[in-house]
């Protein structure tokens, strides 16, 4: 067998068996014992390897293959009996499967706490599985106990009868001899000079000092990141408390550089590179790309050498799966749209590999999910709408089923409406109005449902915020201004209530911004205080953020709507003023060859150039206008996507019509505009003057 025994504890007890698997492992046998045959063979002179679990079982009720292949090759289990492992599933279903395997007699059984008399659940000790018999129809087991309790047996006299039970010897035989050596040794010591016994006893001392010292560390790392990773983060995420999560991240990041390596197992080492995944958000969050790409590449390679060592184990892969989506995520954030294919790529053939492990295990199956929708999700951003729509519908019909098995799992839910969002925005993008409307309604109901049932959860107020953000884009298009209007409010005042929370998330930042500019555009009384009060909020994102891609499109948006309603309201200057911003910063991110550019930004720069024309044009510059309209054409008309390098006027894409028609209409090419404008017409659209509504 590869192991002496198994130690099947509740999580609970994990401090007692932390002691208990080491003092075996470290046990001497007694001389005179070692070579004699016992019940089981000849004792040996050490008991051996002891298996011990450190990680959580999976939550599909079944034990992992690492776990099963590990009692199956335990020559004991040891149950550590407690009123928590008594009600510890995960512990009756090793006691069952052991049993299964033939080799009751070698079930050994250890009292931590609790009355192994009483049948009170409360206090009772022993799991069901101890007491089943081995026919239907028999009295309850009585099972044999060390009993580690002050009024039993005590804890040294406890841990020599579990000895006696591994060896197979008797136990009045295993206490004599190991009391006639306790009695040797201390006859040996004081037969030393004064000299040697203070000379030994301070090595000893050293040793143990030394020897207690990192395994103090150890604890401590294992226990207190284990509660820092663990409840404490997900109930600061749940309330999105983003400056608290710092603490704790720099709290952990300080345990970590006051630990020895060679000090830390493996359990310490993973939750290090689930800590530095942790860091890794936070700093993303901060718009820090620096430190949070350093941090995700530690994680990674801390996750990559843990799978390495036991690529069997699911849990090592997910850790790894993880830092691979992180790395994928900053470079995709970045513009860098080839590294985001090659970690995201990785990512779902990790996480298709976790799903074959386990069929059983929802959430692993929801990582293969993840990981079809990460690249669906890349190819929109591309403008492979096509190829993007059939990777979706197939990544929302398994949320759908899964979601009619689990109908109370929320987490389910918002994953399903997730999809539906992304298949609403692909639709919105091809001028599928209404069937892009559907989508969003479906979303926008699914979250609600979550903000019932946990009102306080705000990951699902920041979806609900995107959610109505989406379903007011179309009512827009649709000519339905005072609904939109509605819809933009709730957004904005969900978005103004987290950016309040914490006013140093970046996002949430941009997202009070985006809000207050889109309802700007929909006011003419209103629009000027929501376009200073937008201002304020997404320049001091942008200064955070000014290599993220989505930041540039929104500080881009948010100057052509200041410079054209100052052209409106003919403040010539003003306007100058904003383009010229503009200019300084959306032009050169234009321009920056290692930075892939989406359909979204494409859009945003085409806007600026037109409106770069319409104030030239004001101010009787015909020729230069004329120029800047050239140049909006010929980047409206460019494309080197699936339609085609010179593609024909239908086959353009049709999120470039409006702008496209606009620049048509300036420079008076009637032919070319009523081609587009067909295809305008024909979705249902109707077209929408900003800051004339009132």
């Amino acid at each position: 067998m590869q192991y002496s025994a198994f130690i099947s504890y509740s999580h609970k007890d994990e401090k007692l068996a932390r002691w208990l698997m080491r003092k075996l492992e470290a046990y001497r046998v007694p001389a005179k014992l070692i070579g004699q045959s016992a019940e089981f063979g000849v004792v040996p002179r050490r008991i051996g390897k002891i298996f011990r679990d450190r990680d959580e079982l999976p939550t599909a009720g079944n034990l992992g293959q690492r776990v099963n292949q590990a009692l199956q090759n335990s020559s004991s289990l040891i149950v550590i009996c407690s009123p928590f492992s008594a009600k510890s599933k995960w512990v009756n279903t090793e006691i069952t499967e052991f049993r299964k395997m033939g080799r009751e007699e070698r079930i050994l059984c250890f009292i931590a706490d609790g009355d192994p008399m009483s049948c009170d659940p409360e206090i009772a000790c022993f799991p069901p599985a101890l007491l089943k018999p081995a026919q239907a129809g028999q009295p309850n087991r009585e099972p044999l106990a060390a009993d580690a309790r002050m009024e039993g047996d005590g804890k040294d006299r406890a841990f020599l009868k579990l000895v006696a039970g591994l060896l197979g010897v008797g136990f009045d035989s295993l206490a004599q001899r190991d009391a006639q050596r306790r009695y040797k040794r201390l006859a040996l010591i004081s037969v030393g000079s004064f000299a040697g016994m203070a000379f030994a006893s301070a090595l000893a001392i050293t040793a143990v000092i030394a020897r207690n010292d990192a395994q103090r560390r150890q604890d401590q790392a294992e226990d207190i990141v284990g509660f820092m990773l663990g409840d404490l983060r997900e109930r600061l995420q749940t309330v999105g408390r983003l400056d608290l999560m710092r603490s704790v991240d720099d709290k952990a990041t300080s345990y970590f550089s006051k630990l020895n390596k060679r000090d830390l197992s493996d359990r310490a080492l993973a939750e290090q590179a689930r800590s530095l995944t942790g860091i890794g958000e936070v700093r993303l969050n901060e718009g820090d790309y620096q430190l949070a790409m350093a941090a995700f590449a530690e994680a990674y390679e801390r996750s990559k050498a843990l799978h390495e060592r036991d690529a069997s184990n699911g849990i090592r892969l997910f850790d790894l799966s993880q830092a691979e989506y992180w790395l994928g995520n900053v470079a995709w954030q970045q513009g860098r749209l080839d590294d985001a294919e090659k970690w995201l790529i990785r990512y779902r053939d990790s996480a298709i590999r976790l799903a074959a492990m386990d069929s059983n295990n929802p959430d692993w199956q929801i990582e293969a999910a993840y990981g079809y929708q990460n690249l669906a999700i890349l190819d929109k951003s591309r403008g492979n709408f096509e190829q993007a729509k059939r990777a979706m519908l197939e990544v929302r019909n398994l949320y759908v089923q899964w979601a009619e098995q689990a109908p109370d799992n929320l987490q389910l839910r918002y994953d399903m409406a997730n999809a539906s969002s992304w298949l609403g925005s692909l639709a919105l993008q091809q001028g599928r109005f209404n069937e892009a409307k559907n989508y969003f309604e479906e979303q926008n109901a699914a979250i609600k449902k979550n903000i019932k049932e946990e009102p306080d959860n705000i990951i699902w107020k920041e979806d609900f915020l995107y959610a109505n953000r989406l379903l007011a884009s179309v009512s827009v298009h649709l000519g339905d201004v005072e609904e939109a209007t509605k819809l933009y409010i709730t957004a904005k005042d969900i978005a103004e209530q987290l950016f309040n929370q914490d006013p140093q998330n970046a996002y949430w930042m941009l997202d009070y911004g985006r809000c207050l500019w889109q309802l700007a555009l929909m006011s003419g009384r209103s629009a000027k205080q929501h376009l200073q009060q937008a201002e304020k909020l997404i320049e001091k994102a942008y200064n955070l953020k000014k290599k993220e891609e989505r930041t540039l499109q929104f500080y881009g948006d948010l100057k052509v709507a200041q410079s054209e309603f100052a052209l409106l309201n003919g403040q010539i200057d003003l306007a100058l003023h904003y383009i010229e911003q503009f200019e300084q910063n959306i032009e050169p991110a234009w321009h920056n060859q290692e930075m892939e550019k989406t359909e979204d930004f494409r859009l945003v720069y085409s806007r600026g150039l037109i409106l770069k024309g319409k104030i030239a044009f004001k101010i009787e510059q015909q020729q230069t206008a004329q120029q800047y309209w050239q140049q909006a054409l010929a980047l409206l008309t460019e494309t080197e996507l699936e339609y085609g390098v010179n593609p024909k006027p239908d086959k353009l894409p049709f999120t470039r019509l409006i702008e496209l028609t606009t620049v048509l209409s300036l420079l008076g090419d009637d032919q070319q505009l009523n081609i587009h404008q067909k295809r305008l017409n024909n979705s249902g659209y109707i077209a929408f003057t900003p800051f004339l509504v009132d």
